[in-house]
């Protein structure tokens, strides 16, 4: 897989919040590029929300269970949600790298193995400010070895964590669409986190 242009990426950011301040729905670019990516096991996920909490468990990570989310197309299984905590961490904070979402993704196409995965997202210190962004986000699997790192787009309306929060837990949502020119699945992962940043991910 190539890694994925930020402008790309940036334009499909730039349609998603436009379409949502709208319409509330999505509208997926045309050209999507892929990632760039390492061989890993693969793995099932069979009953994917109790796989989804035991995989974390046993990998120590905490989860906001009460969003959980599952999305599926033919070729394309996924299970995720936020990771307890993230909602106290500043934008300030993303050149570190902070973990954000856990996952499982079972997309053949986009040449990540199937598995479980933390969403580490990170965005140089340079760039980090008010408004949009570019970032990435790794896919760490259970050994702590990053499997794939996709481009994503951020969108930070505080620098600093809000007291209070506007809301209580960070919540992530999934799309698949297949606007493609090969009809082939697009995936989009946005994580909305009440400590002013959300996080626009988008695989193929």
């Amino acid at each position: 897989m190539k890694f994925q242009s930020l402008k790309v990426v940036g334009f499909v950011a730039a349609m998603l919040f436009a379409s949502s301040a709208l319409a509330g729905e999505s509208r997926l670019g045309t050209y999507l590029a892929r990632a760039d990516v390492q061989s890993a096991p693969a793995q099932q996920c069979s009953d994917p929300r109790s796989d989804l909490i035991a995989a974390a468990d046993k990998a120590g990570v905490k989860l906001n269970v009460e969003e959980i989310v599952t999305a599926s197309s033919k070729d394309v299984t996924f299970v995720g949600t936020s990771i307890e905590g993230f909602e106290q961490v500043p934008a300030t904070d993303l050149p570190k790298g902070v973990d954000a979402g856990f996952v499982y993704l079972d997309a053949p196409a986009s040449g990540i193995p199937a598995g479980f995965y933390r969403l580490n997202a990170h965005a140089n210190k340079e760039d980090v400010q008010k408004g949009t962004y570019p970032g990435t986000v790794g896919f760490i699997g259970a050994d702590g070895k990053e499997v794939a790192r996709v481009a994503a787009t951020m969108e930070t309306s505080s620098l600093t964590v809000p007291n209070p929060l506007p809301y209580a837990r960070t919540r992530l949502e999934t799309r698949i669409g297949t606007q493609n020119p090969e009809r082939q699945d697009i995936i989009i992962i946005i994580i909305h986190c009440p400590n002013g940043t959300t996080i626009i991910i988008v695989i193929w």
